[in-house]
């Protein structure tokens, strides 16, 4: 398991009750979350998606999501705002096409939230005359406007207080139009990795949904070439061999000498893999991404080539393990020391901290004499 530097928060921050939504019965990151908060000094409890917020919590902390995000939001409208849960969500999704106008992306936000709202009330007329197999069709469809439109409405109606995202990037343009948004990195988590001293007889571990046709035509054309060259490769992306989570992820990621990294879009935030791989001390061999997660560089904890050269770079230091070994430390130290869930975990509660006090000390002024 990686050892972490214990993380001292630069202020005493109180103890919470704190209730963490799980989206999925086997939900690794509610669980994750739920460690750091309670090596943190607070006080986790889960709270199923569908379920009745918990009573007596002070902070209700939500993430992705995978579900339906305003059924849980829109649960806070009940609470008198003196007792009020802060809510705290931490995007890990990606946006809409990054090229589109903000005009257009807000505009289809709205619609598309309005749309699921109107189909998600059980008495809902609409609902009624199209049945569920529709209702549940549309559910399903531009996700990333959904979201957009989501959380813009919940923090209009003053039920999200605390929002955050794990891209630099995308926490820049929600909050340059309107939507005050924190920046927290995905950070390794020591459940996700260990030191088994197995061989590394795996050259290329992919793991993951192949999700877009540009990024199954990549990953068959570089995995062929490695494959014609004599590597061993690995793909489990539930076609060729099942997902690998848990421990099992962590076993692969023993055997692996480098995970290749391939993002469905141009745009998209693939860092949370690396919080995976580089704890396992398997070397990243990605395409070039946006600066999501800027505590990366390129070179120093992982390795970046352009698509078509994708299959030469991992040659090369397949074939030169003193440079894919110096790389590899240098990630595993930055995850190890700085880059940890923890940290992000400790960053969110601080904020939580800092707007309780705030309301705290408006509402001890207000009742003085």
């Amino acid at each position: 398991m990686i050892q972490m530097n214990d993380f001292q928060p630069h202020r005493i921050v109180p103890s919470y009750k704190v209730a963490v939504v799980q989206w999925v019965e086997s939900d690794e990151l509610a669980r994750a979350l739920y460690q750091e908060l309670a090596a943190l000094g607070h006080d986790p409890q889960y709270f199923w998606c569908e379920d009745p917020l918990p009573p007596g919590v002070d902070v209700v902390f939500t993430f992705a999501p995978y579900g339906h995000f305003l059924r849980i939001a829109s649960q806070l409208e009940q609470y008198k705002p003196e007792r009020r849960p802060v809510l705290v969500h931490w995007n890990t999704e990606g946006m809409p096409d990054l090229r589109l106008p903000w005009w257009s992306v807000r505009t289809l936000g709205r619609m598309r939230s309005w749309a699921e709202r109107l189909f998600d009330q059980p008495s809902s007329p609409v609902r009624k005359l199209l049945g569920s197999r529709i209702t549940a069709w549309q559910s399903s469809r531009m996700l990333r406007f959904r979201y957009i439109g989501d959380y813009h409405y919940a923090y209009a109606r003053g039920w999200l207080q605390v929002f955050a995202d794990s891209s630099a990037v995308y926490a820049q343009i929600h909050s340059r139009h309107g939507l005050p948004t924190h920046y927290f990195p995905w950070g390794a988590v020591p459940e996700w990795s260990a030191d088994l001293g197995l061989e590394r007889d795996i050259d290329v571990l992919w793991m993951g949904k192949r999700g877009t046709k540009r990024r199954g035509e990549l990953l068959d054309r570089i995995t062929g070439e490695l494959r014609r060259q004599g590597k061993t490769v690995y793909i489990a992306d539930n076609e060729e061999q099942p997902y690998i989570f848990g421990a099992e992820r962590t076993h692969y990621l023993n055997r692996a000498k480098i995970v290749l990294n391939i993002t469905r879009t141009w745009y998209d935030d693939n860092f949370s893999r690396f919080a995976m791989a580089a704890p396992n001390r398997a070397l990243i061999v990605s395409e070039p991404m946006l600066p999501h997660c800027p505590e990366y560089e390129a070179g120093v904890h992982y390795v970046s080539a352009p698509p078509a050269q994708l299959a030469d770079a991992i040659l090369y230091y397949l074939e030169h393990e003193a440079k894919r070994a110096r790389i590899v430390e240098n990630a595993w130290r930055l995850l190890a020391t700085d880059l940890t869930m923890r940290r992000s975990v400790q960053r969110v509660m601080d904020e939580v901290a800092s707007l309780l006090c705030r309301a705290n000390a408006t509402s001890h002024h207000q009742v003085e004499p």
